[in-house]
């Protein structure tokens, strides 16, 4: 059974539409951790108290019911973006409503409590969507109305819905955790690394709502609160005080991108997002007039080895420059981070030391299936696999439904390349060599054996003459008495089985284990964010990494 994890996002961290990414990159963290995420939103910055202004100013406050309803709104319009953003980065996310999960609470409708939610509707969401969006700080009472849990009522909700659904649960907050004086006041300000509760009540009240507060202590529910995408928090619920060690100055992560295309110039828009974390210092192309619009542009491939580099990005594929450039800026100490997905199977020997163990420097999360989290969980499974079964290149399954639909193929494929699915050399993906790629990477982390992706048997969607309906391109790799046999081909999947659903650009995974369980996995695999999303998940590895070395 997946783990559970409550994720309380408040408005100090979504102060408005243009922090969502944040929001998008911490849930991403947890999913591709293994977890089943409830995501928790409060409205944005300063639309509470706008909503109820209108309120008073429309109708005093005659309609307590009228005003719940309304200012309820405010939290609908940030899940509902949050919404849009997940699916933007092709995390398999839903939006549900209190009402949909039977969020029942008691009390008047103004300042209400949570008392029961139907987890077995929560469950069977998950079943369908491992990343759930609530708009917190309302229920339903026993008569239909909508009841607000108060000011602060997000953090109540998400406390009470992680005991319900035996989950763990993180408050996101725009500090590092709780503090014994408010750190924006006081450069004197410690933070504690863990609170009883007895000191939680006396000192964690202006950051957490008192009504939560009491309400995991009554369960003894522990619970971290901290900022989003950071290792730093303060557990609450712990069986004594302690405070955090001295914080360094951390600095910026000193970042050379290789490469500024589809991907990479999605990875340049998101590190910009983020100025406090991450510090651009060369983007490496080869025609600078292609670029106007971005900064620290060269076309020097020997500025990965500055030493005011700390990590290099890579998002551009072959093997002939990428592996020496990778080589290169691993030997002189460079985190790499790459969505390439040629060099590991031509070269996973020579590399596999940099990519295992504590200190390791090399992240390829993204050269496998965009933003569905494949090499993560292969590399995390305590039982051994038994077979992988997968549809991992999204090109093809764009120009695979548009054939179904009756586009010629040349057609298919100018609509993938438009859509940003496709490269303008789409070979490899109608050929199966680019899943076989793929496929040689996960065969690498879930059997530990490095198969050529060359000697992988292969035919790709360029076969098929006739009809395309129902077709889907899929690898498959098994463990056998004679070794891994493994193949790329299109086949037609059982109607209805999880493999048959993917429709685009989707890509799926299927892992059967030896103890006999299947781990499904669905995310989409092509296009600028999705890949985007994986690359910055292994950046804030990094991160996080560097944040808690000594």
């Amino acid at each position: 059974m997946p783990l559970v994890e409550v994720l309380k996002f408040g408005s100090s961290v979504l102060r408005s539409p243009g922090d969502l990414h944040v929001a998008v990159d911490e849930i991403y963290r947890r999913w591709r951790s293994g977890y089943r995420v409830l995501a928790v939103v409060s409205a944005f910055e300063g639309v509470t108290d706008e909503l109820m202004g209108n309120v008073a100013d429309a109708l005093g406050s005659d309609c307590p019911e009228a005003t719940a309803a309304y200012v309820a709104t405010g939290e609908d319009q940030t899940g509902a973006l949050l919404l849009g953003s997940l699916r933007q980065y092709g995390l398999p996310a839903r939006l549900v409503s209190p009402r949909e999960i039977g969020l029942i609470a008691k009390g008047s409708v103004l300042e209400s409590s949570p008392v029961c939610v139907d987890t077995v509707a929560v469950e069977q969401l998950w079943q369908g969507y491992p990343i759930l969006v609530l708009p917190g700080f309302y229920g339903v009472d026993a008569e239909g109305r909508i009841a607000l849990f108060g000011r602060g009522g997000s953090d109540l909700s998400a406390l009470f819905l992680a005991a319900a659904l035996d989950g763990s649960c993180r408050l996101l907050k725009d500090v590092q955790g709780v503090f014994d004086t408010d750190p924006a006041r006081s450069a004197a300000a410690h933070r504690f690394s863990a609170l009883s509760w007895a000191k939680a009540i006396a000192v964690a009240g202006p950051l957490i709502q008192s009504k939560a507060l009491h309400y995991a202590h009554s369960r003894s529910l522990s619970f971290e609160v901290g900022r989003p995408n950071e290792a730093a928090c303060t557990t609450v619920g712990h069986s004594r005080d302690e405070w955090a060690g001295e914080a360094g100055s951390l600095q910026p992560l000193r970042i050379a991108l290789v490469g500024c295309g589809v991907v990479g110039r999605g990875v340049y828009e998101t590190l910009k997002r983020y100025p406090k974390a991450f510090q651009i210092r060369h983007v490496v192309v080869r025609e600078l007039e292609r670029y106007a619009e971005v900064e620290c542009l060269t076309t020097d491939p020997e500025a990965v080895l500055d030493p005011l580099v700390d990590v290099v990005i890579v998002c551009f594929g072959g093997t002939v420059l990428a592996y020496p450039l990778i080589v290169a800026a691993l030997s002189a100490g460079k985190f790499v981070v790459t969505a390439n997905k040629a060099v590991w199977p031509a070269h996973g020997m020579d590399l596999v030391s940099y990519a295992r163990g504590p200190g390791r420097r090399l992240w390829y999360s993204a050269a496998v299936g965009g933003a569905l989290p494949a090499i993560e969980t292969l590399t995390g499974l305590e039982s051994p696999v038994r077979e992988i079964r997968a549809i991992i290149n999204g090109t093809s399954g764009v120009v695979l439904d548009a054939l179904a639909s009756g586009v010629t193929c040349q057609d298919a494929i100018l609509m993938a390349q438009k859509s940003g699915f496709a490269e303008a050399n789409v070979a490899r993906d109608l050929s199966g060599l680019d899943s076989a790629d793929k496929l040689a990477l996960m065969i690498e982390a879930a059997f530990g054996e490095v198969l050529i992706p060359e000697h992988i048997p292969r035919r790709g969607i360029d076969t098929i003459r006739a009809n395309a309906s129902g077709y889907k391109l899929i690898a498959r790799a098994r463990r056998t008495s004679q070794g891994i046999a493994a193949s790329v081909q299109p086949e037609v999947p059982e109607p209805g089985s999880f493999l048959s659903q993917a429709t685009g650009p989707e890509n799926r995974l299927e892992i059967e284990l030896e103890s006999g369980e299947v781990i499904h996995l669905r995310g989409q695999g092509a296009g600028r964010w999705p890949t985007t999303a994986s690359i910055m998940g292994d950046l804030h590895e990094i991160a996080r990494f560097q944040e808690s070395a000594p």
